[in-house]
């Protein structure tokens, strides 16, 4: 959880909830805070995974895997 924690504080979403076992993210903006997780992911080698994006809702979902 402590991953998915820092990620938050990273991209500041409006709000957050519980998911299918993760947190969705929502209120972002989509063109760059994908690209933004995915590359602080790998960079650090956490073993979380983005699963789901929704446009309509501005959303990402991550989790530890």
């Amino acid at each position: 959880m402590k991953y998915l924690n820092k990620i938050i504080e990273l991209v500041n979403p409006v709000t957050t909830r519980p998911y299918k076992g993760g947190v969705e993210l929502r209120g972002l903006n989509l063109d760059t805070a994908k690209d933004e997780i995915q590359s602080v992911i790998q960079a650090n080698g956490w073993p979380v995974e983005i699963f789901d994006v929704d446009v309509r809702l501005k959303s990402v979902s991550i989790r530890e895997k």
